[in-house]
């Protein structure tokens, strides 16, 4: 198991990082505000694509007031479900981050969705006719997007899963 403590990369903190079963992962401190709208918390993190679907009326939250949080980039490097990853994050002491964490990740830290697509399957959204959504950031060179993909899906080893350690 490798670990640093307090990295400087282009002056954002970066807290730890360190590696379980092969797989490196990283931890980022944010800020969350719960009492914000998700629409307020979308424009905070200046999107170049938005789903439409994002909206307060669809991703509520029970959560209230502010959290700081140390959020982690998780790889689980195999294809599986959404319930097969919220079955190994909990088994590694973690929960899915919800849409209001994603969305200020992606607010402080708007240039790690350009190196991969970043999943939070904490929030999920059911639709008209009973589809499940999660929300997810992806990126390329020089643009940011918000979207939302089917719960059911099969998940790429290419993925992150952003998570909270509970």
């Amino acid at each position: 198991m490798r670990k640093m403590l307090a990295v400087f990369f282009f002056g954002v903190t970066i807290l730890a990082t360190h590696q379980v079963f092969g797989q490196e992962k990283t931890i980022f401190s944010i800020s969350v505000n719960y009492d914000l709208s998700v629409e307020s918390l979308v424009a905070q993190g200046k999107y170049d694509w938005k789903s439409s679907y994002i909206t307060s009326k669809n991703f509520s939250t029970t959560r209230k007031g502010e959290a700081t949080l140390n959020l982690e980039l998780v790889p689980l490097n195999q294809v599986l479900t959404s319930e097969e990853v919220i079955a190994e994050l909990k088994k590694q002491g973690l929960r899915p981050a919800e849409l209001h964490e994603l969305l200020a990740f992606g607010a402080k830290y708007p240039d790690e969705q350009k190196k991969y697509l970043i999943v939070a399957l904490g929030s999920v959204w059911r639709d008209w006719s009973g589809d499940r959504g999660v929300a997810y950031l992806y990126g390329g060179c020089d643009e940011r997007g918000l979207s939302l993909h089917f719960f059911v899906r099969r998940w790429s080893v290419y993925r992150r899963f952003l998570a909270v350690r509970i």
